[in-house]
């Protein structure tokens, strides 16, 4: 009988080992899943609206009740560098950025898209990034018409709502470099919608 537990112990050792190794074979990564595959950092060197540093985004233009209603742009710079130096010739390691995302961020924890901030939304990128640390500049859509004509912005005109709302804007960039593997840069940005006074 002792004899026939001892057998049953080592036949569950045996079986708990197995399914431990078919678990642990599960957890590995293919390169193209593991976001941090690339040679290459990139590195958001600044990242600006037309008004400077920060967006003051206005959300009614006009007087007299007659609201009109922009896009606001933003810019943003990066550089990129290979992580191995001894590859730096390689044109693979270029990262080609294709869409971006832009969410709005409140301070105060009141984040739901279409009552306390805008809808997040996502855009086309199209440019590249030498490996070589030449900057590169490109212009993005950072607010757009349509999140002025719906809440929680569209109450702002005519100084209603709660005046202001400020946000961060985060915004994440979303590439690849030439061999496919996959890479995200995030940069944040001060946003401050409101109905300022029209000059």
């Amino acid at each position: 009988m002792r004899l026939t537990r001892q057998m049953a112990s080592s036949k569950n050792l045996s079986l708990l080992s197995g399914l431990l190794l078919l678990q642990l074979s599960g957890c590995t990564a293919t390169s193209t899943e593991d976001n941090d595959t690339t040679n290459t950092f990139v590195t958001i060197v600044s990242m600006a609206s037309t008004d400077g540093d920060d967006l003051s985004s206005d959300v009614c233009v006009g007087t007299g009740g007659a609201c009109t209603v922009f896009n606001d742009i933003g810019t943003v710079v990066m550089v990129a560098q290979v992580k191995n130096l001894k590859d730096v010739s390689s044109p693979v390691n270029d990262i080609v950025f294709t869409r971006y995302r832009v969410t709005y961020i409140r301070a105060d924890g009141r984040n739901v898209p279409g009552v306390d901030v805008p809808y997040p939304f996502d855009g086309v990128a199209n440019f590249r990034v030498p490996r070589d640390q030449t900057q590169a500049t490109r212009t993005f859509l950072l607010v757009r018409v349509q999140a002025k004509l719906e809440s929680p912005l569209n109450e702002l005109a005519g100084l209603g709502g709660s005046l202001v709302i400020s946000t961060i804007a985060r915004v994440d960039f979303f590439g690849q470099d030439l061999a496919g593997r996959q890479i995200q840069v995030t940069g944040f940005i001060n946003v401050t919608f409101a109905d300022f006074a029209d000059s």
